[in-house]
């Protein structure tokens, strides 16, 4: 699994599952960090090592429990979800979310740049991940035009993502060098929303692609490209802005964001609309439709706080459409 995941070679829903399982596994001890719980440290003495305790609870007590037929896939599911997120999770996390007093150090943790960066940490890693995928396609894609064997959707193609890496590894930097935020949405679903919304935004570039015509290949690469580029620009324009979470830390304005009040999610549309043409299923466009769900609800998130964070925010809004200048 390593190898598969050092040369790009691992499938993004596989990563996205473990990642999601994983926050999901940790969740009481997220929670108990983010209150600043003096319990913070006990719970997660007991999250760690949680899935082995109660596995060998369930084998001691409940043997039966644990049976699984080989290669059924609920008994593996259940199994799994016994050993992770059994009772002993539960009371974990009823404990994480059970008011309590708070170590003020915990608290100021929160406010350091290292603690901004250490959250982004999953997304710089996954943005990361995502260029890395990219890199067996463009080296195929430069061979055969430096050939002289590479056709106009090769070129094409190769241009358009091409624009996706350096989105994604423009992504990578700014989450490192970003200003620490003056503003943060309250509560768990926020957060929730924004990884996932990011995850899957990006994720879904590694899907696998249908077997296109030619000229529907072009235009799904075109649509990639076009929208992968203009998120570069307008991400560039943000700089140390940039949030991916709903988070305030500087109020932008100008360039694009004269035009639209989240002109980076407009442009993320396109790119996912080339994205849809290309999957194998026959859900496509309701991955697609799902992605596009979480960008507006994440929007709504982010002028929340920006609106708490800046007095002249609701006049900006007042003036300028949420996503297309002058429609919505």
């Amino acid at each position: 699994m390593l190898q598969a995941i050092l040369t790009g070679q691992a499938k993004s829903s596989v990563l996205l599952g473990v990642a999601i399982g994983l926050f999901l596994y940790l969740l009481p001890s997220v929670l108990s960090f983010l209150k600043g719980q003096k319990r913070f440290w006990i719970i997660l003495a007991l999250n760690l090592p949680l899935t082995f305790v109660q596995s060998l609870v369930f084998q001691k007590f409940f043997p039966g429990l644990l049976v699984m037929q080989p290669g059924d896939i609920a008994d593996t599911l259940r199994v799994g979800a016994l050993a992770n997120f059994g009772p002993g999770w539960l009371l974990l996390l009823y404990w994480a979310l059970k008011p309590g007093d708070t170590d003020a150090r915990l608290l100021a943790v929160q406010q350091t740049k290292f603690y901004d960066v250490a959250a982004g940490l999953p997304l710089i890693l996954w943005f990361a991940y995502g260029a890395l995928q990219l890199r067996a396609v463009l080296a195929r894609d430069a061979a055969m035009m430096s050939a002289g064997t590479g056709g106009l959707f090769i070129w094409v193609q190769f241009f358009s993502l091409l624009a996706a890496a350096c989105f994604d590894l423009l992504l990578v930097y700014l989450l490192v060098v970003r200003d620490r935020p003056v503003g943060k949405a309250k509560g768990i679903l926020p957060r929730f929303f924004g990884f996932l919304g990011t995850f899957l935004g990006v994720g879904i570039l590694q899907l696998p692609v249908a077997p296109l015509g030619l000229g529907m290949q072009i235009v799904a690469a075109l649509l990639i490209g076009l929208g992968s580029l203009s998120s570069f620009l307008v991400l560039w324009r943000l700089g140390k802005s940039f949030s991916i979470m709903p988070e305030a830390r500087k109020l932008v304005t100008g360039g694009p964001y004269a035009w639209a009040r989240h002109p980076l999610y407009t442009v993320e549309m396109i790119t996912i609309a080339g994205t849809a043409l290309q999957f194998q299923a026959p859900w496509s466009w309701a991955v697609a439709a799902v992605v596009v769900v979480l960008l507006w609800i994440r929007s709504h998130y982010e002028e929340q706080v920006l609106a708490e964070s800046f007095p002249e925010y609701s006049e900006y809004r007042a003036r300028t459409k949420r996503f297309i200048p002058g429609v919505i």
